[in-house]
């Protein structure tokens, strides 16, 4: 008599088989979910239709053993056993970062598919990938599209207060200092670290849709900022843990020196130059160190 198999080997198999035939390329990865209530939250609200999701069997309090599979073109799929266990999965396409980019009447939701690796793969790549790959890129051009207000708003701001002042560039220095008073909001740690994490995930989609590193960090901290509530004197230093996680990511962070050295503006132009593959993928292994 054979032993009955593990759930999370079974899920495992599953998820890496079906990477391997999906179209493009994809890589799994499997987590145990029963003793972290974080990441069970991080996921179950990353799922792109919730609603649908739930109807399907997703409950954020029984999350225990899932996989995810990410795409190169930022598309993400959380993976766990369907309700009948053994005989099917369930697969949910994961929102990137934090913006309410889903509406009910979004096309693109969670599907069960059978236990057979080379069937689910065909029919996800008839069905679900060809609109999440759409809605994804609608959903790029409307964050890029916020982006580029909150920078002409930030922009129109500088110049009436420019306006307004005897010393344009102490103005200008002013409002680049805001987030020295981080200190004085000890308790909003978590709250940072979550926009951190955030901006992240933004720019893991970003980095070649809007331009390089540098180009598509423009005006994300400050629309996350806004959108996770974090108080404004906060934005610098969040931007700054963004920066030096990429750069610990690429190899390039020095601990002898701090976050306003002159050399980081280097480092950055140097990874800038990369292909945009290895600037999504350092990016992305910033954002992972947040999830781990």
């Amino acid at each position: 008599m054979t032993s009955p198999q593990n759930p999370l080997s079974s899920l495992a198999d599953f998820a890496h088989a079906l990477a391997e035939r999906l179209p493009d390329r994809w890589e799994a990865t499997e987590l145990d979910l029963r003793d972290d209530a974080e990441l069970r939250h991080h996921f179950y609200y990353r799922v792109w239709d919730r609603r649908r999701a739930r109807e399907l069997g997703l409950d954020r309090d029984t999350m225990a053993e899932i996989a995810v599979l990410d795409g190169l073109d930022g598309r993400r799929l959380l993976v766990l056993p369907a309700a009948e266990a053994g005989r099917s999965f369930l697969i949910c396409p994961l929102i990137a970062f934090d913006v309410p980019v889903y509406t009910s009447i979004s096309p693109l939701s969670s599907v069960v598919v059978p236990a057979d690796p080379a069937t689910a793969a065909d029919e996800l790549a008839g069905s679900l990938l060809p609109v999440y790959e759409s809605e994804l890129r609608a959903m790029l051009d409307h964050v890029v599209g916020v982006l580029d207000a909150t920078e002409a708003s930030i922009a129109a701001c500088l110049a009436a207060e420019a306006e307004h002042s005897g010393d344009p560039e102490l103005a200008q220095e002013l409002y680049e200092m805001r987030g020295v008073r981080w200190l004085s909001h000890p308790e909003d740690t978590d709250l940072l670290r979550c926009a951190a994490a955030d901006v992240l995930a933004a720019l893991g989609l970003l980095v070649g849709h809007r331009g390089p590193l540098s180009e598509a960090l423009v005006g994300v901290t400050t629309h996350v900022r806004i959108y996770c509530e974090v108080h404004d004197s906060c934005e610098g230093l969040i931007e700054a843990e963004v920066i030096g996680r990429v750069l610990t990511a690429a190899g390039l962070a020095d601990t002898g020196s701090g976050i306003f050295d002159p050399a980081i503006k280097t480092k950055i132009a140097a990874i800038d130059a990369l292909p945009i593959e290895q600037q999504r993928a350092l990016v992305r292994a910033a954002a992972a160190t947040y999830t781990r």
